[in-house]
């Protein structure tokens, strides 16, 4: 069995998964959101009608950022993989994004780096994989 080294360090981080974009975060101070990965496996996987999200060192909902952000997932010969598979899955990940009704008015750094690593994105038939590395999404509910 692989070595499984996770380390998530996240000084300030905000998620909200219900319908819509869920309570408003105001984060007023510098804020740091880390995953490194080494010998990993992070998997995120829908099956028949089902729904999954997650969120790697990402804000998600209704979130204003108001000083530095720095967004960053690191990965070592690791998997990092987004998966639907069945009638109707809906499967969303997110690395170093922020996705939904996200302000930034500071310096942001976002940053996915990967060595010896797969990064997956994967929809069966009749389903839907959404994957946003480093990026800004407005629509939380676009899976």
């Amino acid at each position: 069995m692989k070595k499984f080294a996770v380390i998530s360090l996240s000084l300030v981080a905000a998620s909200a998964f219900a319908t819509g974009y869920g309570p408003y975060v105001s984060v007023e101070a510098p804020s740091v959101q880390i995953t490194a990965l080494t010998s990993s496996a992070v998997a995120n996987e829908a099956t028949s009608g089902g729904e999954a999200r997650q969120n790697l060192a990402s804000n998600a909902g209704n979130v204003a950022i108001k000083k530095v952000s720095l967004q960053a997932v690191a990965a070592s010969s690791s998997l990092i993989l987004n998966k639907a598979d069945g009638y109707n899955a809906q499967a969303t990940q997110s690395l170093a994004s922020n996705v939904g009704a996200v302000g930034v008015n500071g310096l942001q750094v976002q940053l996915v780096a990967a060595s010896n690593s797969a990064i997956m994105n994967v929809a069966g038939a009749q389903s839907k994989a959404v994957q946003n590395v480093s990026t800004n999404n407005g629509c939380q509910a676009c899976n």
